[in-house]
């Protein structure tokens, strides 16, 4: 089946896509003196354009294509694909007055995906793409005490009430001063991470006068975009369900995406996919004492080895943190559906594939350095931009980063911004 990508964006690959409709249309007989060429839903009327053009009313084939703007100069994929009742509808005029009407239905639908529209104004040079995520609520961790029964006699039962903070040592608490949180507020609330997360999206994944980004500059045309995420409970129509969780008086969570299974011939994600929710795939909220998992393999002299790893977050200054991470986490499944799990995975080569947490400092493969599995020919390291004046790539790993990023210049990057519009594509039937 044919189809056609909004603004004729080309695909990961560079390989340029149609960006119109194509029809065929017949002047048989005689010469025509005007034709009118109409897209309907049915009677309604969304583009007309009247062709005047000697060339292309003489007697025999001609092609006449439609960008899938309206006449208001709108397009707008939810629209388009929720049309029933989509037409050609020609009008046709000889030099004898004589009247001739044809009608061509045809339907368009998404053929990539079915989480993201776009609504493009090439009026206001303005971009709206709405994206459909699904947040889920992973619960609370580090909160709940339980009852352990601390006799050995199976016959006597003494029971004692264990609690997560219990495991924090003295000299944590009397370093940072604060008492360990005991029980989850509303203003961290599922209901409020679930804002959180929205809020980073639509930040980190729009490029406008606002940011660092300014716009996006489509086949020569600067526009701005704007993303407005929204939560999409239903599994066919957003991305693959994330779990946002909660975490306290516990060692760290990693937040971590596989993003959802397409036809890349990569079944990594496959398996990952069929691992419990919360498992790999989620994004953490830590806060309060959090420990590092890996200390005793620090200096004995570091603070946080004397310390048993444990470490302070404050709530209120995790929210920034916990919105990037939002960000980059789900940005991964929209770097998968328009490139590859490997891509996605290696974060554009900035990391390896497996483990992430090694970033590569040069061109280097994976079967070179780890196993027989060359994965990484084209992953190669990248220092951290402290130029001011320079973005943050969302989806990248940096070296020689700072302990907390410059929010205020992390952004997704042009091609990935492309490659989200690219997803849109719809499929002509």
């Amino acid at each position: 089946m044919p189809s056609f990508v909004p603004l004729g964006i080309a695909d990961y690959g560079g390989n340029k896509e149609r960006g119109f409709v194509q029809f065929t249309y017949q002047v048989a007989d005689n010469n025509a003196k005007e034709l009118t060429m109409q897209i309907r839903d049915g009677s309604n009327v969304i583009y007309e354009e009247k062709i005047t053009d000697a060339d292309k009313l003489k007697q025999g084939e001609h092609i006449w294509k439609w960008d899938g703007f309206d006449s208001g100069g709108i397009l707008d994929t939810a629209k388009l694909t929720q049309y029933e009742n989509l037409n050609l509808y020609t009008i046709g005029v000889d030099n004898s007055n004589n009247y001739s009407r044809k009608k061509l239905d045809f339907s368009m639908r998404y053929d990539e995906v079915k989480w993201v529209d776009v609504k493009v104004d090439k009026n206001s040079k303005r971009i709206d793409v709405t994206l459909r995520v699904n947040l889920k609520d992973g619960g609370a961790k580090g909160v709940e005490c339980y009852e352990k029964d601390i006799d050995p006699d199976p016959k006597l039962r003494v029971p004692m009430e264990v609690c997560p903070w219990d495991k924090i040592p003295e000299e944590a608490l009397s370093y940072y001063g604060k008492s360990p949180i005991k029980s989850r507020s509303e203003r961290f609330s599922f209901k409020e991470l679930k804002k959180m997360a929205l809020e980073g999206i639509n930040k980190y994944w729009s490029r406008h006068s606002n940011n660092i980004g300014k716009g996006v500059n489509i086949n020569g045309e600067f526009y701005e975009l704007y993303v407005n995420s929204i939560n999409e409970t239903n599994p066919r129509l957003s991305l693959d369900d994330v779990p946002l969780i909660y975490n306290t008086n516990n060692p760290w969570s990693r937040s971590g995406n596989t993003g959802g299974s397409y036809d890349d011939n990569n079944f990594d994600d496959e398996f990952m996919g069929l691992l419990p929710d919360g498992l790999v795939q989620r994004i953490s909220f830590n806060v309060g004492y959090i420990q590092y998992s890996d200390w005793k393999d620090l200096n004995e002299s570091h603070s946080l080895y004397k310390l048993k790893g444990w470490q302070y977050y404050d709530e209120n200054k995790e929210e920034q943190e916990f919105m990037y991470t939002s960000a980059h986490e789900l940005g991964h499944e929209i770097l998968q559906a328009f490139s590859n799990t490997i891509n996605s995975w290696q974060h554009k080569g900035s990391s390896y594939y497996l483990p992430q947490d090694t970033k590569p400092v040069g061109k280097e493969s994976f079967k070179e350095k780890y196993i027989n599995i060359d994965y990484m020919k084209e992953s190669k390291g990248e220092n951290y931009p402290f130029d001011k004046n320079k973005e943050i790539d969302l989806m990248k790993y940096y070296n020689n980063d700072p302990y907390r990023y410059d929010y205020s210049r992390i952004m997704a990057n042009e091609k990935d911004i492309l490659g989200l519009l690219w997803l849109t594509k719809l499929e002509i039937k």
